[in-house]
């Protein structure tokens, strides 16, 4: 399993956020709009040769040349109040042809953020990702949140590091 390390930053206790593609592509777009917002550094790269199959095989002149995979980024970025990870994520892997996640992969890709999270003192790790719901498009949307902890319930009510975070950069 191959994992590109480009620099290693010096981070204190940031919190993560991850995203992968899904309904309407909406984690990857999430966490791709904050990576530009923050003004995010590219700092290591999951490999993906051991989680994909190639999506483009390039050949000249009957040799092959390379092969394009999926990519898998974490980016880096520090604000006045917080370091940042941001990891995107381009597919996920997934077993016999299925859309989303699923099987040892899917753990294993899992495994090596979280890892990454826990190498620099992570804390906190936020996804994002879409809620599927028969809505009408005249109504306000709701944000679904699923904690891990019951004393996170309380604090996903309450204006958010999220928020807050993003209300400084403006």
């Amino acid at each position: 399993m191959g994992i590109k390390l480009y620099k290693k930053p010096d981070l204190e206790k940031p919190m993560m956020f991850v995203g992968w593609p899904g309904i309407g592509n909406i984690g990857i777009i999430a966490v791709n709009a904050l990576k530009d917002i923050l003004r995010g550094e590219e700092f290591w790269e999951i490999e993906s040769w051991d989680f994909f199959y190639p999506r483009k095989v390039f050949i000249q002149n009957g040799l092959l040349k390379d092969l394009e995979f999926p990519s898998n980024k974490f980016y880096h970025a520090r604000t006045e109040k917080k370091d940042v990870i941001l990891f995107i994520g381009e597919e996920q892997p997934a077993l016999g042809g299925r859309m989303y996640a699923s099987g040892e992969k899917a753990y294993e890709m899992a495994n090596l953020v979280i890892d990454v999270g826990l190498q620099f003192g992570c804390q906190r790790i936020y996804t994002s990702g879409a809620c599927v719901s028969p809505i009408h498009h005249q109504m306000k949307p709701r944000v679904c949140a699923v904690v891990s902890s019951e004393e996170l319930k309380e604090e996903v009510t309450r204006t958010s590091e999220v928020h807050d975070l993003l209300k400084e950069e403006e």
